[in-house]
């Protein structure tokens, strides 16, 4: 969602179940949905499943705020079933380039391990907006120097830069770009049974967050030498 040209939220991928972002996405009794990947276009549909049902999804600007509502006869209102953004990690670009959110923490956005703040000065002073830079340069024409790190349960980074390619598998991705140096992470497109298909990141992780029991793997290209420290 954006107001004018400024993205202010962001579902994050379709990973062949939901969008990262949308754990609530998931069977229910109001709605059936289905996500349809083709080389002649790219859609999401949802349909009522009682017709007797009356249903709007409002986008309100004074808010900013993406709500599903259902009327409620007997009371005369229309009720919200879901809405979006849902807390303030929902705020896209809060926590800069390579930043991850975590609602749960006492300060809500830290770099991921093997970063850190690219200003110390604003990060202290709650201003996240720079984001993380690397602890160490990739060192990506030297064979074997690069490595990837998982991280687990995240909302997928801003794929807008980013790279799909259905049908292959993770050993092809990370060998895929391996000496391009803007080449920064990647995980499975599709996570249904062993996982399948290839996302790959070109350039800095935008508007991550950590979820505690949801979420997806991703693999982050950093210097074999940091691994094992972080």
């Amino acid at each position: 969602m954006r107001i004018g040209f400024v993205k202010f939220y962001w579902a994050g991928a379709w990973n062949g179940t939901t969008f990262s972002d949308a754990p609530e996405l998931r069977p229910n009794p109001v709605y059936d949905y289905r996500f349809v990947y083709r080389d002649d276009g790219v859609y999401y549909t949802y349909n009522l499943k009682n017709k007797s049902l009356i249903s709007r999804i409002v986008l309100n600007q004074a808010t900013r705020l993406r709500q599903r509502l259902v009327w409620m006869e007997t009371e005369r209102i229309w009720r919200p079933y879901n809405t979006l953004p849902r807390d303030q990690c929902d705020s896209y670009g809060l926590r800069g380039a390579n930043g991850n959110c975590m609602m749960t923490e006492t300060t809500i956005c830290q770099c991921l391990k093997g970063f850190k703040p690219k200003s110390r000065e604003k990060w202290n002073s709650v201003d996240w907006s720079d984001g993380c830079v690397r602890n160490s340069p990739l060192s990506c024409h030297e064979k074997g120097k690069d490595g990837f790190m998982k991280f687990s349960n995240l909302k997928l980074p801003d794929a807008e830069h980013g790279w799909v390619n259905k049908s292959m598998n993770l050993e092809e991705c990370k060998d895929k770009c391996s000496n391009n140096c803007s080449y920064m992470a990647n995980t499975n497109s599709d996570i249904i049974g062993k996982g399948s298909g290839c996302i790959i990141w070109f350039g800095d992780l935008l508007d991550i967050r950590h979820f505690h029991s949801t979420g997806q793997d991703i693999y982050v290209r950093m210097l074999a030498s940091e691994i094992g420290k972080v």
